[in-house]
């Protein structure tokens, strides 16, 4: 898993090197935990090497989007495929996160 932190923007950018299964969830998970001492204004979560995200994955980015919203941040998903995006909104969450398809800045 790639982490990269913009203190100066308090973003975080995060991009799983493969599927989101329960293992690498678990991962990504603990590793922005270890960052949120930080004021993070932001997590930026790059999907463009995900194809399958299973449900522990899904459970994990509701969590952090939660997170988020308790301290007024924002998940913005980037790169996510086609597939990914159906999934976003056959569970009627697309409307929570922020989806777009920009790059990284560092």
């Amino acid at each position: 898993m790639l982490i990269c932190c913009d203190e100066s923007r308090k973003v975080i950018y995060l991009a799983p090197e493969g599927d989101l299964l329960a293992k690498e969830a678990e991962s990504m998970h603990r590793q922005v935990q270890a960052y949120a001492r930080h004021e993070v204004e932001a997590l930026v979560l790059d999907l463009a090497r995900v194809r399958t995200i299973d449900p522990f994955g899904l459970h994990t980015i509701l969590l952090l989007y939660n997170q988020l919203c308790r301290s007024r941040g924002e998940l913005i998903i980037e790169n996510a495929s086609r597939e990914l995006k159906k999934i976003f909104q056959l569970l009627r969450i697309d409307g929570r996160l922020t989806i777009s398809q920009t790059g990284w800045p560092c």
